[in-house]
């Protein structure tokens, strides 16, 4: 790969930014550089054309911001793998908004920089890619295994540090990919004792997956891993404090971060926090200060009136009463012309609620029903219509929504929307499955659906679940025993889970 081959995007809506690396990147023999003033313009290019690096403003206050956008991309494979991330902030925060891509290279430039910045940034990326071609090439046909052999037989290779990151990363990410957590923990404890950040996150995450909750909260409690790193710290912070039933924490999260300084994304999630909390008084204290510090955009203030009627509604489906219905419809009316025009799915699915709760069950069917004709990505969307129908007496079609959204969530990156879907999903299927019996029985059902698909890994998940709410069947426990074996999975917490029903 050469320089003059690379195709480089430029995503910023300052034009004098574009401009300047525009001609930097001609001075240093790149010419295949396209430049987009919006994000939507870029997603609808690269539906065509594939891009070798972006270069991304840090846009986090917008509603349509850049980090956001990376993450639907890569979740809906619009990305190759080789492509190289580069974020332009005038501070150093990006690397905080940003999550842990699989496999794509993500790096952080301070306004203002120069040529030689971007020069350096250049040459890694052509040496990586060069160096690393058969790796990627596997990985781009998602032949994980077979990448991983690939990079294990490099390991004795006298790379300089930069490559050694690189395949230190690969391998890591691979072995996740693989469900050979315990073997990525052999290599990255001792590269985070060194407070290596990429290696103490990825610890973070393997620890997680094999439940070892308390390790995960002593390392968000490091002051040094909360004052680098705040926004990452908020969103995991309030996932683990539902994951272990203390959910004061998460309020306590949510009131203690500068509301300034939080990506819509999380404040979807800080007010649904509140919401599942029942903090009644901090959640619309949080709605009406959202407003006030966002008074002078007027598309973030139609989002927070959006957010708003979404949030009368769930109450009102979880709770109905004459008041919260009440409430329900007048925060739809206020935002009726807004949502038709910019989300008129969103709007529809409210109606359908709506419908529910006035008792025209018949009309809502056929609405929902007309509704789940379209096909959606977007895991909260989905869960909220399993709740419709869980509501309208469609158990069935409620369960394949639950099961359709779990599997979105289990592709989704490792970030605040992939929090925020993953707490809505439990609040939802809590609410659905209130009972531990009809609890364990979903898990199993879920199991069934998963294994059926193929996914062992994830199988072995589920039916871990099942488990624990108190299913124990030796149908369950052949099922696991083939699903570990067929997923390669090795660790020790998921040999215990098949333990746990003979026990």
């Amino acid at each position: 790969m050469q320089l003059v081959n690379l195709n480089i995007a430029i995503i910023d809506e300052n034009k004098i930014n574009v401009e300047i690396l525009s001609k930097m990147l001609q001075s240093l023999g790149v010419f295949n550089v396209f430049t987009f003033y919006h994000p939507q313009q870029f997603v609808d290019e690269v539906e065509t054309q594939q891009f070798d690096m972006l270069f991304l403003d840090h846009n986090i206050d917008q509603l349509h911001n850049h980090y956001d956008m990376i993450s639907d991309l890569i979740f809906a494979d619009k990305l190759l793998p080789t492509t190289r991330l580069i974020y332009l902030a005038p501070e150093n925060t990006s690397f905080d908004y940003t999550c842990e891509y699989p496999f794509h290279s993500t790096q952080m430039l301070i306004r203002p920089f120069n040529t030689a910045q971007i020069s350096e940034q250049l040459k890694l990326h052509v040496l990586q890619i060069t160096e690393f071609k058969t790796a990627y090439h596997f990985i781009s046909q998602k032949h994980y295994k077979r990448a991983l052999l690939h990079l294990k037989n490099l390991r004795n290779r006298n790379y300089p540090n930069y490559l050694k990151k690189s395949r230190n990363q690969l391998l890591v990410n691979l072995l996740q990919q693989l469900g050979q957590y315990s073997i990525a923990k052999k290599l990255l404890v001792p590269l985070a004792k060194k407070h290596i950040h990429w290696a103490s996150w990825s610890l973070f995450h393997v620890n997680y997956e094999l439940k070892e909750l308390d390790k995960c909260k002593q390392f968000l409690a490091s002051p040094l891993i909360q004052k680098v790193y705040p926004v990452r710290v908020f969103y995991w912070q309030i996932y683990l404090s539902w994951q272990t039933g203390k959910r004061d924490i998460a309020t306590e999260q949510v009131l203690a971060f500068e509301l300034d300084k939080m990506s819509p994304m999380m404040l979807r999630l800080s007010l649904m926090t509140l919401h599942a909390n029942h903090e009644i008084n901090a959640l619309e204290n949080l709605f009406n200060r959202t407003q006030t510090i966002r008074s002078d955009n007027i598309d973030y203030q139609n989002f927070i009136a959006c957010l708003r009627a979404r949030t009368m509604i769930l109450s009102a489906l979880f709770e109905q009463t004459d008041i919260h219905i009440s409430n329900a419809k007048q925060s739809l009316i206020g935002v009726q012309k807004t949502m038709q025009a910019t989300q008129p799915t969103e709007f529809s699915t409210l109606m359908v609620a709506l419908m529910t709760l006035d008792g025209n069950n018949s009309v809502a069917k056929g609405k929902l029903y007309q509704l789940a004709q379209h096909s959606s990505d977007d895991p909260i969307q989905i869960i909220f219509q399993a709740y419709l129908y869980h509501h309208l007496g469609e158990h069935q079609d409620a369960f394949e929504c639950i099961y359709t959204a779990h599997q979105l969530i289990n592709r989704q990156l490792k970030n605040c929307q992939h929090v925020l879907a993953g707490l809505m999903h439990k609040i939802i299927f809590e609410h659905m499955y209130h009972d531990s019996s009809s609890r364990a029985r979903a898990y199993e059902k879920l199991g069934q659906r998963v294994y059926a698909s193929g996914e062992y890994k994830n199988a072995v998940k589920i039916y871990g679940h099942a488990l624990n709410a108190g299913v124990n069947s030796n149908e369950i426990k052949s099922r696991l025993e083939e699903c570990i074996h067929l997923s390669g999975i090795t660790d020790h917490f998921y040999q215990t889970q098949m333990d746990t029903v003979t026990a």
